[in-house]
């Protein structure tokens, strides 16, 4: 009879993990297929700034996968495990230092670089400010502060800039380099 209930809940928690990642991997089929980026224009940028360019946009995409775990965890769920927990404070860890690292790229382009950047609208001082505002890090203890929108929205306001700098990065700003 013991026998018979092990293999009862090995099989039920087997088969709760495999819907939820079921779950999460239709979720991600559907962003995946339901995303049409345009190609970057980047023919009138140096070789460094295109690559800022490239970075910008795939911290951009990065950055939606922190965003919809930062709106899960908001929804209540009883069935959020520990594990569960982990990952999210996981995910928030690696999209404070994806974000760091995108700003120390910035920081270590030439001066000569900077002031294009700077003169193509395409500065990271908002993108400084919002990791600034979080104290450095995005964190779970931080998604709702008195008088601040919850994490969420954000972040959500990091992407934004970020496909704003983006765009600027992609605007003619010159013919030829």
């Amino acid at each position: 009879m013991e026998g018979l209930f092990l293999v009862a809940v090995i099989v039920l928690v087997s088969t709760y993990g495999y819907v939820r990642l079921k779950r999460a991997d239709d979720a991600a089929r559907r962003y995946l297929e339901s995303g049409e980026e345009k190609p970057l224009q980047l023919a009138h940028l140096s070789e460094t700034l295109a690559r800022i360019a490239r970075d910008t946009r795939t911290l951009r995409i990065y950055l939606d996968s922190p965003l919809h775990a930062v709106r899960e965890h908001m929804r209540p769920d009883p069935t959020r495990t520990e594990d569960d927990v982990e990952a999210f404070d996981a995910a928030l860890l690696d999209a404070t230092r994806e974000v760091g690292l995108w700003l120390t790229t910035i920081d270590g382009l030439q001066p000569h670089e900077r002031q294009e950047l700077d003169a193509l609208g395409a500065g990271p001082e908002t993108i400084r400010g919002a990791l600034a505002a979080e104290n450095w890090a995005f964190e779970r203890a931080q998604i709702e502060l008195k008088g601040r929108p919850p994490l969420d929205q954000r972040l959500e306001a990091v992407i934004r800039e970020l496909a704003r700098i983006e765009t600027a990065l992609q605007g003619q700003g010159r013919v030829y380099r």
